[in-house]
Formats: C-alpha cells, sequence, structure tokens
C-alpha cells in the first residue's frame, strides 16, 4: 500500500515524518467559537454534530497555494466542477455561520472529488487482503484534468497517486483550504483492521483474548505480558523455557507470584526506525512507564567480533538471531535456525515456517517501574499484535452507537463520554453545551484522532432535511422569533444543498466507516506490502543501456511488467516485510534499483554461464544472486537448511541450491527463497541497510550498489547505468518528489564502453601478457551525461 497526504510540500533536511505530515495537512488558523477547536474537525465540528473529514489549510511554495493531490492510485466515482465565485450575499454559496445579522458574503467552494482506491496490505497464504476505501475531496476552487487524455477528469478516470486533481477553494470566505475524509465500508472496515468493529471502554483496563492478525502486520510490535511473565535482572544466557526453573503458577487473585516475575500485567511496544530499536512500556491502560529504552547490541550479542556504537540494533539482528540460536545445545539447534530467532526478535512472533523452538525465550531488556529487566516476550500467555490490529492499547476505537443514524447528530454515548469532563462532580457533564466546549481540549482531539465512527455522509442533497433537521431548534438564539429561525434554517438548508449533490455513487454512501484523514495517512504509510498493480509500476518503462560508446534505449512494456510483478509479489512481499526491507519506501527504493539490473526484470534469476565460472558450482542465483561458497554457506544456515546431501554436486554444501534457489532461467526456481536470499544478503551484508537509510543521492546509490558487487573502480561496478535511472525513476514513484518534465539530465563517471578496452603502455601500444602472450583488457572511466526518461510505467 502507498499512500500520501493531499498536498506534498518540499521536506525539509532532517524532518521528521510526523512533523511533515503535521505541516502537509495543518488545520485552519481559525477555531470554532467557544471551544478554541480548529474549525471542520474530526468526528465533531460545530454544534456536536458529526464532520465526516478534516478541514486542511494548504502549504504554500513561492507565495501560491499547492495543489490538491490524489492520496493513492484509483478510479474516480464522482466529481461536480465548482461554482465560479461571486459576492452576491444571497448566493446559497456565500453562507457564514459565524458571520453578523444582516448575512455577510463568505464564500465556499463547492468543487468535489470521490475516489475508489483498491489496495493490497497483507496475505492469508496466496489469497490477498484486499482493501477497498475512498478518499475525498471537497471546497475545490477548480480541476484539473487528466495527464494521459488532457480531458477534465470523469467518473470512471484511472488516476495515480501524486496526480493532481485541482487547487484549494475557500470555506467561509477563508481561502487556501480542502475539505478531505477516508471513510469505507463495513466489511472493508474489517479486513483494515482485521476485526468486527467493537467499542472498548477505556477506563476498563484492555486484557486481550487472543493474539492479533498474521496476515497483515506492519509497523510497531505490541506485545501483552501477562502478570507472571518471567524476568530476570542479568542478561539471562539460556534461551529455551525448558532450561528455566519451573517456578510455579502466578495468580493475581491469591497475590502469589514467584520469584523473578512480572506483579502487573504489562505492554511492551517494540519499534524500528532507520536502524534504531526502541522499547516503549505501558500499564494496562496504555499509560508509559518511564522513558522509551534504545535496544543495544552490547545487551544482547555475547561476543562482538569488533566494537561497535550503542544502538541501531536493527542493523545486528541477524547477528544477535545467529547469537541466540548457537547459544542452544545442539539437541535443541536441530529443532531452531536463526531465521526463526531474527522474526522473533523482530515481530515477536515468528510468522515464516523456519523452525524456531516452541519454547524459545525472547529475552528482551524492558522499563518497568522498578527500573529495566529482562523479560520474556514470549513466555506462555503473552499475546502479538502489530500496528496492523489497529490495536486497542495504542488508542484506537470504534464509535457505532448513534442511536440516530439516519441523521449528523452524534448521540453516541460512548463517543460522549470519551470527550466529557472527567470530574465526575460536574453533574451537567454530558449536556451538549458542557460536551462541545471540550472539543478543544488537547487531550481530547489526541484521543479523536484514533475515533474510527460510524456515520452518514454529509454530501447526499436527497438527506439534507433528514440529516440537519435537528438545527432547526438546536441552533436558536432566545431573541429569535418565528420569522427570523425560520429565514435562518432556509438559508441554511440552502446552503447545505448547495453544498451537497444527487446522484453520488451508492457504494460512497456505503462506505460510512470514517478515519481521522491525518491518522490514517500516517499509520498506513508504514504498511510497505504491494499489491502487483505498484509492484508493475517499479520497473522503468524506459532504460538507457550503454552499448558499445553510445547508450540505446530500452523499453519494458506495461503487459510485461504486471505479468512479472503478478508472478513475483507474494514471495517479495513476505521477504521484504521480514527483512524490514519495505518498512521504509526509501529502502524500497534502493532494493529495486539493484534488483532491476541484476534480474533483467526479474527474468533472470541464475547467473548466465555461471557453470563456467571459477566459483562454480557456487554461480549467482536469486535475485540479488548469492556467489561463492560462503555465501551459500551463511545462509544455508541461517535458514537452517538440512545438510542431507542430496546431490553429488554440492559436497561443501550439504544442500542443493538448484532445488533450493534456482536451477535455470526458465522457471526451474523457487521463487520465495530467491527473494529470501536477496533480503538476507541486504540486512547480512555489513553497513548495506545502514547505506539504504542515508539517503538517495547519487553516491548512496553507488554506495549501495558497490554493496551488492564488491567496492571496485567504479568503472567496474556492472550495470551502473541501469542502477542510477532506476533511482530517479523509483524516488517518484515510492516518495513524494514531484517532477512536470519529461526527463532528468544526469552525469556520473563510468565506462567508456560496455567492452572492455586494450590495456596500453606509455608509448600507446597494447600491453600483452600471459603464456600464450594475450593482450591485457580494462574498462576505461569516462564521464557521462544522459537523459533519463520520466515516462511512468502505466497501463
Amino acid at each position: 500500500m502507498i499512500i500520501s497526504p493531499p498536498f506534498l510540500p518540499e521536506r525539509a533536511a532532517g524532518q521528521s515524518e510526523s512533523a511533515w505530515l503535521d505541516i502537509a495537512m495543518a488545520p485552519p488558523a481559525s477555531r470554532l467559537p467557544g471551544t478554541q477547536a480548529p474549525e471542520g474537525s474530526f468526528p465533531l465540528s460545530l454544534q456536536l454534530a458529526w464532520h465526516n473529514g478534516l478541514h486542511i489549510q494548504a502549504p504554500q511554495a513561492a507565495g501560491a497555494y499547492l495543489p490538491v493531490r490524489a492520496v493513492a492510485d484509483g478510479r474516480i466515482v464522482f466529481v461536480h466542477a465548482p461554482t465560479a465565485p461571486n459576492s452576491d450575499p444571497d448566493h446559497p454559496l456565500n453562507y457564514n455561520p459565524f458571520g453578523a445579522s444582516p448575512p455577510t458574503a463568505a464564500w465556499t467552494s463547492d468543487g468535489f472529488m470521490a475516489i475508489e482506491h483498491r489496495t493490497e496490505i497483507g496475505a492469508v497464504q496466496a489469497v490477498a487482503t484486499e482493501v477497498v476505501y475512498y478518499s475525498v475531496y471537497m471546497h475545490l476552487e477548480g480541476l484539473s484534468r487528466s495527464p494521459r487524455t488532457n480531458a477534465p477528469w470523469a467518473p470512471g478516470d484511472a488516476i495515480y497517486r501524486k496526480e493532481v486533481i485541482g487547487m484549494p477553494g475557500q470555506i467561509y470566505g477563508h481561502a487556501g483550504q480542502l475539505h478531505f475524509e477516508i471513510c469505507c465500508d463495513q466489511a472493508n472496515l474489517r479486513h483494515l483492521t482485521g476485526r468486527a468493529p467493537r467499542w472498548v471502554d477505556p477506563d476498563i483496563a484492555f486484557v486481550p483474548a487472543t493474539g492479533g492478525r498474521t496476515d497483515s502486520v506492519f509497523g510497531n510490535a505490541y506485545i501483552y505480558l501477562p502478570a507472571g511473565t518471567p524476568t530476570s535482572t542479568h542478561r539471562p544466557s539460556t534461551h529455551v523455557r525448558s532450561a528455566l526453573s519451573a517456578g510455579g503458577g502466578a495468580s493475581a487473585a491469591t497475590d502469589h507470584f514467584p520469584p523473578d516475575t512480572l506483579r502487573v500485567p504489562l505492554w511492551v511496544c517494540i519499534a524500528h526506525e532507520e536502524g534504531n530499536v526502541m522499547l516503549a512500556t505501558f500499564d494496562r491502560h496504555g499509560q508509559p512507564i518511564g522513558a522509551p529504552r534504545i535496544d543495544s547490541r552490547h545487551d544482547y550479542i555475547r561476543q562482538m567480533a569488533t566494537p561497535t556504537p550503542r544502538g541501531r540494533f536493527e542493523y545486528d539482528l541477524c547477528a544477535a538471531a545467529k547469537d541466540r540460536h548457537d547459544a542452544l545445545p545442539s539437541a535443541d539447534q536441530a529443532r531452531s535456525s536463526a531465521s526463526g530467532w531474527y522474526e522473533l526478535l523482530r515481530f515477536g512472533r515468528n510468522l515464516g515456517s523456519d523452525p524456531l523452538p516452541a519454547d524459545a525465550v525472547h529475552w528482551r531488556k524492558i522499563v518497568t517501574s522498578e527500573g529495566e529487566l529482562w523479560a520474556d516476550l514470549n513466555a506462555t500467555g503473552t499475546l502479538k499484535f502489530s500496528d496492523a490490529d489497529f490495536p486497542t492499547i495504542s488508542g484506537w476505537n470504534f464509535f457505532d452507537d448513534d442511536g440516530t443514524p439516519s441523521d449528523l447528530r452524534c448521540d453516541s454515548l460512548n463517543l460522549k463520554a470519551s470527550i466529557r469532563d472527567p470530574d465526575p462532580n460536574n453533574k451537567r457533564r454530558m449536556e451538549r453545551e458542557e460536551l462541545i466546549k471540550r472539543l478543544g481540549d488537547t487531550r481530547v482531539r489526541a484521543r479523536l484522532r484514533r475515533a474510527i465512527c460510524r456515520f452518514p455522509t454529509e454530501w447526499d442533497q436527497a438527506e439534507i432535511e433528514a440529516s440537519y433537521g435537528w438545527l432547526e431548534t438546536a441552533d436558536l438564539k432566545p431573541t429569535d422569533d418565528d420569522a427570523t429561525s425560520t429565514r435562518k434554517w432556509e438559508r441554511f438548508v440552502k446552503h447545505a444543498k448547495a453544498v451537497s449533490f444527487l446522484g453520488l455513487p451508492q457504494e460512497l454512501k456505503r462506505a460510512d466507516w470514517r478515519f481521522h484523514p491525518r491518522e490514517f495517512i500516517a499509520h498506513m504509510r508504514a504498511c510497505g506490502w504491494l499489491s502487483a498493480a505498484e509492484f508493475a509500476q517499479c520497473f522503468p518503462r524506459t532504460l538507457l543501456h550503454l552499448h558499445g560508446t553510445t547508450f540505446r534505449s530500452a523499453t519494458t512494456p506495461w503487459q510485461t511488467a504486471i505479468a512479472r510483478a503478478t508472478n513475483w509479489i507474494l514471495p517479495f512481499n513476505k521477504a521484504a516485510r521480514k527483512y524490514g526491507i519495505s518498512a521504509a519506501k526509501q529502502r524500497l527504493l534502493h532494493f529495486f534499483s539493484h534488483v532491476i539490473p541484476e534480474t533483467g526484470n526479474l527474468a533472470l534469476v541464475k547467473e548466465i554461464a555461471g557453470e563456467r565460472a571459477s566459483y562454480a558450482p557456487y554461480f549467482g542465483r536469486g535475485l540479488i544472486q548469492l556467489t561463492h561458497l560462503s555465501n551459500y554457506t551463511s545462509y544455508g544456515e541461517f535458514r537452517g537448511f538440512p545438510r542431507t546431501f542430496p546431490s553429488a554436486a554440492f559436497p561443501a554444501l550439504g544442500w542443493n541450491p538448484d532445488t533450493l534457489i534456482a536451477a535455470d532461467n526458465r522457471g526451474a526456481h523457487h521463487a520465495d527463497n530467491c527473494v529470501d536470499s536477496a533480503c538476507f544478503y541486504v540486512v547480512r551484508r555489513e553497513n548495506m541497510l545502514s547505506h539504504m537509510d542515508v539517503g538517495i543521492s547519487q553516491s548512496d546509490v553507488i554506495r549501495v550498489s558497490n554493496d551488492v558487487n564488491g567496492y571496485v573502480a567504479i568503472q567496474n561496478l556492472n550495470g551502473l547505468d541501469a542502477r542510477l535511472q532506476s533511482a530517479i525513476h523509483l524516488k517518484y514513484f515510492f516518495l513524494e518528489d514531484i517532477s512536470g518534465a519529461s526527463n532528468e539530465s544526469i552525469g556520473f563517471s563510468w565506462r567508456r564502453s560496455s567492452q572492455k578496452e586494450p590495456v596500453l603502455d606509455a608509448q600507446g601500444r597494447p600491453v600483452v601478457s600471459g603464456n600464450p602472450p594475450r593482450p591485457r583488457t580494462h574498462f576505461v572511466l569516462a564521464q557521462h551525461t544522459i537523459n533519463v526518461p520520466l515516462i511512468r510505467q502505466l497501463p
């Protein structure tokens, strides 16, 4: 899933994801009277009415508002062109709910677009977990045109992430604003969150009954530790439960707890970010305990080959996993693998099929109210979740108890209870006026960001009177007479109908479950699972390859891209998730930049003519091809491949890479292991993953190329032309970079010719060597400048 905000301001150097999103989706400066909540808040706004989405103040660049862009690939299902503004105070779009009497003109733009998005967030075996959701853009001042047809956007048009929808308009006279919302129907809510919607009382400690989903796993890991979970004050040396002292059962009811166990339940959150691994501890109500601690290899690895700085433990997960596997007695190693331990360390559970002892102990150092302790995060009774579960402990909750679901007055007692004054002595705290005052409270606003609410759309013109009939009396002032109240109501209805529409698609009206848009986008940007259509767009449509001393164009049509993406998508997603490569789009960019030239667009999984190589039979296999016996040995040991010596061709290895990775380029390959071995190479290769995290400059791409092909002279770096161009193509696909140009010029040093040239002596004569004498050849360094085509890979 790839998603971005509707505005794409340039990100400052070193700016965090959260800070950038706050700018991209900033609330308006104007505040609701009496509450100081921003106008157009979610899910409640004026008069405690339901509000479908958020009002966003558009960022500016060079003094102009940025355009509104599609947040993800999709299909337009409804569009309405905006009305030209005017200053007639009687026009229904010149309505000012905050204005004086007589009414003053305050224009509200009525340009509207709704987009249906279909994507994937995981899979159950080979069956994808598909989700369908809608993004809605309202109060557009102008609509753009399709870049493929140059016709105005229309229902049925395909639209792709970052394409311009139009320009932000006015809301009650405030310029440069957009109403933006995210919604889905109930079936897709279950697909998104992994469970049926059920409200959980936040005042009662949440105790999960079962663990989280495994079809979709992304973002942070959350582990529930029941009372009685084993702990230790020093680093344990045993990693299987059978080797621990029995200790007896723990019981909160009898206050019986054996030594070295938790006396109260805790939650532990494991977060990975640019190499750091942070563990935060929460009590059973979700309140933090102490400050998060940053994991270090010094805490977990018994003997380190070389001293390293503290922190950046993600880069050491392979070493830590191998250390735990190697520490087991030989009998236990037979039912274990470093790969199984790797997943336990990363996710808190083994999601794959590689062996891990059922009684494996997951010792991690956590913060408790008594200080830092070692705790078994895989003890009996522990339960594991991820952000894909929209976990209750991190604040997500469902609200669908509105007793009058046909109107837009909030009558949800559960939501009202979550925003009311916490002081029980306030006897009026559930009254509407008291609740309205609470909407500006920072704690309330933080709580509402993770409220998933069910209520009808505000854009159905046929339902305006039914949706807002309650306002006819709720909005009255004591000084209003009958004529004034009638006039106010009629004026409101005319305005509400002017900003709503007939003929909305039924599927959009059925999408009545709504998310806080800023929170949804931030949350789902952690999901790196790609659909086949997204995967296909990673193949550059056109690349320039050096042939002789000139560059020639080569094209990959959509039919080829989508066919290969369909064949490889599931193995790729599983391996990229397992090794944390899909945890950051920048890592995916680097990975694809090298997989594409290494495999000829996923056509080659075995080194051509590898049988004639000096290192045969351990020639290249896989997507980033394993080469040499030492790399095959490391990979087999990591995965726990049994050394059964099935073939006399691989006596030093003990397992058959022709069967377990690839035998040829005609289809005799193990797709899962072709990708898994490539991802393993990335995380095991010293500093390679950290190099991916540094940046996407040309020097960054070259450094990662060296990690793949060795630290050779740059003219000896095979496929550098394709790698650099692929990185540029993928920058515009995965990241938020924007370019309106048809190409991008780059200069780089590389080989002068695709063929090696004779080595010449000082007099310009060819140098010969060997017996019989042969001319020596090499690649000659030269400077190139090419215009990289920026043609999108689309149907």
